[in-house]
C-alpha cells in the first residue's frame, strides 16, 4: 500500500489535498471519488478493480489528517519543543521555538526503524498480557461461581443440622410436657372424683333433713340431726383440709423459651458475614520481551513551566461567606459551596456570572468541596460537623432534581473530594484517604496517607496528589500508596489547601497563608508561582482546573472568585 492513504495520489501531484476514498487494487494507490473514473480510463492494461479504501485500510488509518487543518496546507516540519506537526504557513506561530525539524527527518524510515519495530513488540506484548489476564478472570469467575455454590450448600447444611436439633429438642420437650400433663391431670381428676362424692353426700342429707322435717317425730327429729350434723361436720373437715394442703388451688402451665433459644430469635439477625477477599494474582504481572526507551514520536521533552502564562479573565461574585469548593460543569457553569454555618449550599453561577440557581443543604448535610460526577450529578464533602444531627460524609446531589438523592457514610469528617471516571477519592480528618467506588459504593483506603482536616486532593493518570496544610507539603502517590513525591516549600508556599492538574500533568496548588498559587510540573524538578494578592487573590482556599476551556478557577475565603486563562508556549 502507498505510504499515506488518507491523501489521493492524482491530486497529490498536482498539490491538491482532497481525502481519498477508494484503492486501486492493481496500483496500489488511493483515489478520490473524481480521479476514480479517469484512473480506470488512463490505464493500459486492462481494467483495474478499485474499491472502497474502508474495507482495506483500518479507521485509525484512514480517519488521520495528512494536512494541516488550519490552513489545508501539507505538513512540512515538525516542532520538537511543542511535539506537533506544522506546515509552512504555521512556522510564524513557532518563530521563537529552536527545535524545528523538516518533516522527512521524523519520518524517513519509520517502518524499518527501532521505533516501529519496538511498537510492534510492545503491541505482541500487549496482547499476550491481555490474553493471559482474561484467561485469569475467567478461571476467577469459574472459581468464584464455586465458592458460591459451596456457600450455599455449607449453609443448607447448617440449616439442616440446626432444624434436625430443634426438632430434637422439640420432641423431648413434647415428651415432657405431656408428663406433666398427665401427673397433674391425674391428681385434678381425683380432687374431682372426691368433691362428686362429697356432693351427693350432702344431698342425700338434705333430702333426709327435709324427710325428717314433714313426717318425722320429733324424737326422731332430734336424733337425725345429730346424725346429719356429723356428716356436715366430716365434709367441712376434709374441704378445710383440702384448702390447707393447696389441693385446691388452680393448676396451671407456663412456658418459658431458654435464655440461649430467645437469643437465636432477638440477637441473631443475620445467618452470617460474607467477605470479599482480594489477592494479588500471579498473572496479572506484565510481561514485556523488551524494555522500551523510545517514544511514539520524537522523543518526549517535557514542556517547561517557565513557558506557562496566566491571564486575568474575570471575577465571579458567588454571594457566598465562606468559599471551601469550586469545580466546572462540562457546558462550563460555574459550581461553588458555602460552608458558612447555617448557609450551607451549593451555588451555580454561569458564564456571564450571574446567578442559575441555589441548592440549599440544609440538615442533616453540610458543604465543603465539591466535585463532579457527569453534568447532571455532582458529590458534596460535609467537612466538619458542628451538629449532633448532621451527618460527616459525601452527599449525591442531583443538579437537575436539585436535592441529596444517596449519602455516604465515612469515618471521620471529610473535606476535599476528586473524582477519577470511576470513584471518588476523599481526604477523612486524621485517617487515611478513603475511595468509594461508584458502582456499588464500597469503601477502601489508601495507606499511608493520613492527612488532616482541610485537605484537598486530586488525580490523574494513576497517580494521586493531595495537600497536608499543617506541614505545609503536597504528595504524590500510586492507588496502593506508593510515594511518588512529595514537594514542600514553605518559604513559596504555607498551609497549601485546594489543589488540580492539568492535561499535561501540572500541578497547581493554592497557599491560604502565603496567599498564592504555585505550578509544579509533573516530575516535581520545576515549579514557579504564578498568582499572588496583586493577582486577585486573598486567602484563596481550593482551586480547580478546566481542561476543556484551559481555565483556572480560584476561590477566596470571601464570596469572590478568579478565573483565568492557561496558556503553554
Amino acid at each position: 500500500m502507498a505510504t499515506n492513504t488518507s491523501k489521493c495520489v492524482m491530486c497529490d501531484q498536482q498539490h491538491k489535498t482532497p481525502s481519498s476514498e477508494y484503492w486501486c487494487m492493481e496500483c496500489k494507490e488511493s483515489l478520490c471519488s473524481s480521479c476514480k473514473e479517469r484512473h480506470s480510463l488512463s490505464k493500459e492494461r486492462g481494467v483495474h478493480t478499485i474499491a472502497p479504501l474502508s474495507q482495506f485500510v483500518p479507521t485509525i488509518v484512514s480517519d488521520l489528517q495528512p494536512f494541516c487543518i488550519d490552513h489545508n496546507e501539507n505538513y512540512q516540519h515538525y516542532c520538537i519543543k511543542h511535539e506537533c506537526l506544522i506546515c509552512y504557513k504555521c512556522i510564524t506561530k513557532h518563530g521563537k521555538c529552536d527545535q524545528v525539524i523538516p518533516l522527512e527527518e521524523v519520518v524517513s524510515n519509520v517502518k524499518t526503524s527501532e521505533l516501529f519495530r519496538d511498537l510492534e513488540q510492545s503491541l505482541k506484548d500487549a496482547l499476550e498480557n491481555i490474553k493471559r489476564i482474561h484467561e485469569d478472570r475467567e478461571n476467577n469467575f469459574k472459581s468464584f461461581q464455586t465458592q458460591k455454590r459451596k456457600i450455599s450448600m455449607e449453609i443448607e447444611k447448617i440449616k439442616a443440622q440446626i432444624n434436625q436439633h430443634l426438632d430434637e429438642l422439640k420432641e423431648d420437650f413434647i415428651k415432657e410436657l405431656k408428663k406433666v400433663h398427665h401427673n397433674i391431670n391425674d391428681e385434678i381428676q381425683l380432687i374431682i372424683a372426691s368433691l362428686k362424692d362429697q356432693e351427693k353426700e350432702m344431698e342425700h342429707c338434705d333430702r333426709t333433713l327435709q324427710y325428717m322435717k314433714r313426717f318425722a317425730s320429733d324424737l326422731q327429729t332430734f336424733l337425725g340431726m345429730r346424725e346429719v350434723q356429723s356428716k356436715v361436720t366430716d365434709t367441712e373437715t376434709r374441704l378445710r383440709s383440702m384448702i390447707a394442703n393447696e389441693s385446691l388451688d388452680n393448676v396451671g402451665m407456663k412456658f418459658e423459651l431458654d435464655d440461649k433459644m430467645q437469643d437465636i430469635l432477638s440477637s441473631v439477625k443475620t445467618f452470617g458475614s460474607i467477605s470479599v477477599t482480594k489477592s494479588p494474582s500471579a498473572e496479572t504481572n506484565m510481561f514485556n520481551k523488551k524494555t522500551r526507551q523510545a517514544q511514539i514520536s520524537v522523543p518526549y521533552r517535557m514542556q517547561s513551566i517557565k513557558n506557562l502564562s496566566v491571564d486575568f479573565k474575570q471575577t465571579l461574585d458567588t454571594s457566598c461567606e465562606w468559599l471551601r469548593g469550586c469545580s466546572i460543569t462540562r457546558k462550563g457553569v460555574f459550581l461553588f459551596t458555602n460552608y458558612f454555618n447555617s448557609y450551607k449550599k451549593l451555588i451555580a453561577v454561569n458564564t456571564q456570572g450571574k446567578t442559575e440557581y441555589t441548592i440549599q443543604l440544609s440538615d442533616p448535610y453540610n458543604a465543603f468541596d465539591v466535585e463532579c460526577m457527569d453534568e447532571n450529578t455532582v458529590a458534596v464533602t460535609t467537612g466538619k460537623s458542628y451538629k449532633l444531627t448532621q451527618l460527616t460524609g459525601i452527599s449525591i446531589v442531583d443538579l437537575t432534581k436539585r436535592k441529596v438523592t444517596k449519602f455516604i457514610n465515612l469515618p471521620g469528617f471529610p473535606y476535599g473530594i476528586t473524582y477519577d471516571g470511576k470513584s471518588f477519592i476523599c481526604c477523612v480528618e486524621d485517617k487515611d484517604l478513603h475511595v468509594v467506588s461508584c458502582s456499588d459504593y464500597s469503601i477502601t483506603t489508601i495507606p499511608n496517607t493520613t492527612l488532616p482536616r482541610n485537605s484537598y486532593v486530586s488525580s490523574r493518570a494513576g497517580m494521586i496528589f493531595f495537600t497536608n496544610p499543617d506541614s505545609n507539603k503536597i504528595s504524590c502517590c500510586l492507588y496502593d500508596g506508593t510515594a511518588v513525591w512529595e514537594f514542600n516549600r514553605g518559604n513559596l508556599l504555607h498551609t497549601p489547601r485546594g489543589i488540580t492538574v492539568d492535561d499535561k500533568g501540572n500541578v497547581f496548588v493554592v497557599g491560604q497563608d502565603s496567599c498564592n498559587c504555585i505550578v509544579i510540573s509533573p516530575d516535581r524538578k520545576q515549579y514557579k508561582e504564578i498568582l499572588t494578592r496583586k493577582s486577585g487573590l486573598s486567602s484563596p482556599s481550593s482551586i480547580f482546573f478546566n481542561r476543556i476551556k484551559k481555565q483556572l478557577l480560584v476561590t477566596n475565603n470571601s464570596s469572590i472568585a478568579n478565573v483565568y486563562n492557561i496558556s503553554y508556549f
